[in-house]
């Protein structure tokens, strides 16, 4: 066909390090609508596991039930495992919460010391295990080549304990999408661009001196140009991405997973399509 595009993926950067998680890569000869499809699907569709009810048994700090349970549900967990489950309104047991949609959590914390205590996402246990892994918080996942879940993370904050308080809950987490509710996104930041030298005019500079160049940016070696010259035949044909993960899911698992997801809507598009053209 003659409007076929063929696109094509550079990687530039995989990194794991004190920074964090991300993925840098260039979608080329790809429409724009295409890649921001991508982009849209990368934060809303992409599902990830969450704690999403909360069961107080006893609460004696100063912060209350519901902004306690908000916290918890806030906090990244591992969702490698995620494919394993199915979302609570597709499971038998009517969202009660089985081994099939449902991952329990508790934590059982009281503070007998003179000094104030942290209740971290150490003390967030899970009952789910498996040969891959757990479903735990992120700060309490298995290090890169190692059997043993890593304790020198720095762990999320929950509350603080003065003596003689405690803190005791059962939760559940279940598979969830960010279209959802924002917990269940699985990236922290998504850079998307597409123009680096503002060559489309898509934009407008008020002071083009003052705008920082783009990393991508063919100018960086001509100090006294800030912005390309304008092209009215230009197409935004190239993509950059820069997919930062909350830890939830590897960058690359999020970018292969939100390919799926629209692979997916698009064969449904097509049949319905046919379909409707009697095809």
């Amino acid at each position: 066909m003659p409007y076929e595009q063929r696109p094509e993926v550079e990687i530039t950067e995989i990194a794991n390090d004190t920074t964090g998680e991300r993925v840098k890569f260039i979608l080329k000869n790809c429409d724009l609508a295409m890649s921001n499809s991508l982009r849209r699907v990368m934060i809303a569709e992409v599902p990830t596991l969450a704690i999403d009810w909360v069961a107080m048994e006893i609460n004696t700090t100063v912060l209350h039930d519901e902004f306690l349970a908000h916290r918890l549900g806030m906090i990244p967990l591992t969702s490698d495992l995620v494919n394993k489950f199915d979302y609570a309104r597709d499971c038998k047991c009517e969202a009660n919460g089985c081994d099939n949609c449902a991952v329990q959590l508790q934590l059982d914390v009281r503070n007998d010391s003179e000094e104030p205590m942290s209740v971290t996402t150490e003390h967030l246990l899970s009952d789910f295990d498996e040969d891959t892994g757990r479903v735990v918080p992120v700060t309490s996942r298995k290090t890169a080549g190692s059997s043993e879940y890593d304790d020198d993370q720095d762990h999320i904050l929950i509350v603080r304990l003065k003596k003689g308080q405690r803190l005791k809950l059962r939760a559940l987490a279940r598979k969830g999408t960010g279209k959802e509710h924002a917990k269940w996104i699985p990236v922290c930041g998504l850079g998307f661009e597409y123009d680096p030298d503002n060559a489309l005019r898509h934009t407008t500079y008020e002071l083009a001196s003052e705008w920082p160049k783009s990393e991508y940016s063919a100018l960086k070696d001509d100090p006294d140009k800030h912005q390309a010259d304008f092209d009215p035949e230009g197409k935004a044909d190239s993509t950059y991405f820069n997919v930062e993960s909350t830890g939830a899911l590897s960058p690359e698992d999020i970018v292969i997973s939100a390919t799926n997801v629209l692979s997916l809507k698009l064969s449904e598009l097509r049949f319905h399509l046919k379909h409707i053209m009697g095809t």
